[in-house]
């Protein structure tokens, strides 16, 4: 089983100007004597830093550093991260990395100069996770607290806990208990694995929406970009005014990709119609992605348009 390491707080170092620095992956590994039984862990370093500080170069990386790891005849892959951007980092593994064997990605909330630090316990549950077979079909997933949540639906709730992570849509699919795998929920029923990769060259911004936003914001970002994800209102709403500006970038041959701002729920198809509605966005051209927060679809836009995939491919308008 290979361990892959890029920072974050599970590697954090105590220092005069607070916690940061790495510590690697020879640190975060367990060794012989304190892995699970019968498991035998082989370190890498791939990156050293702040999830904070991620890029879609760095994904990229990552991304072929792990299809290295598997091509190479390991039979797991844990890859320890930073938590802000772990959700992405996950979901961006799903969309770039062929899981012929599991591959799990943990992190800590703590880190290990502090009392009660987590790291430790979450790369042995990856690991425990990673080492059995059946979870390759899940394709990445996030193991923390002895929960393991699949890379589409996981989501950091809290900002300091350490029970940080979850999937406010359907929970998680299984759990570690004493050195074992429990999975409790089927695979996902759809890979969210793309047809094809390559790296990111293509620029999304992610809008936002809130009471009385106008579309300049939108206009204005949709300029320097290949196209846009709006983090909508409920079931896939927004301003009369933002939507008006959204259908003129649809117009112009930038896709335009709409989720909610809201953790959980579907996104409606005929139930509102009007300015700004769901009705009016969807007959417009507008992309609506199902169950992906604005981060995820922006990486699965970003990816997808990479690599030369049709936009109405990666978001099918049934889904």
């Amino acid at each position: 089983m290979s361990l892959v390491a890029t920072g974050g707080t599970i590697a954090a170092v105590a220092t005069e100007s607070g916690a940061r620095g790495h510590r690697g992956a020879d640190d975060l590994a367990p060794s012989d004597g304190a892995a699970p039984a019968g498991i035998a862990v082989r370190p890498r370093d791939v990156l050293r830093r702040s999830s904070r500080a991620m890029t879609l170069d760095d994904l990229w990386t990552l991304a072929q550093a792990v299809r290295s790891e598997i091509a190479a005849g390991c039979d797991g892959v844990v890859v320890t991260h930073g938590t802000d951007t772990l959700e992405e980092t996950a979901y961006a593994l799903g969309l770039l990395v062929p899981t012929t064997v599991p591959v799990v990605v943990t992190g800590a909330m703590r880190a290990a100069h502090l009392a009660g630090p987590d790291g430790p316990a979450n790369v042995r549950a990856a690991v425990v996770a990673a080492a059995d077979p059946a979870l390759a079909a899940y394709g990445p997933v996030v193991v923390f607290s002895d929960e393991v949540h699949v890379a589409r639906l996981v989501t950091k709730v809290h900002g300091t806990r350490i029970a940080a992570f979850a999937s406010p849509a359907a929970g998680p699919v299984g759990s570690v208990v004493e050195d074992r795998l429990e999975l409790l929920l089927g695979p996902p029923p759809t890979p969210d694995l793309l047809p094809s990769t390559a790296p990111p060259d293509r620029r999304v911004a992610i809008v936002p929406t809130a009471t009385d936003v106008d579309g300049s914001w939108a206009e204005a970002a949709a300029a320097g970009c290949d196209g846009l994800v709006v983090a909508a209102l409920g079931g896939g709403h927004v301003s009369p005014a933002l939507g008006e500006a959204l259908i003129r970038v649809a117009e112009s041959g930038r896709p335009v990709v709409v989720t909610s701002r809201c953790p959980d729920g579907a996104l409606l198809a005929r139930t509102y119609g009007g300015a700004g509605s769901e009705i009016e966005l969807r007959k417009a051209g507008l992309h609506f992605a199902a169950r992906l927060t604005a981060p995820k679809a922006r990486l699965r836009l970003v990816f997808g348009l990479s690599a030369g995939i049709p936009a109405e491919e990666m978001f099918p308008a049934h889904a």
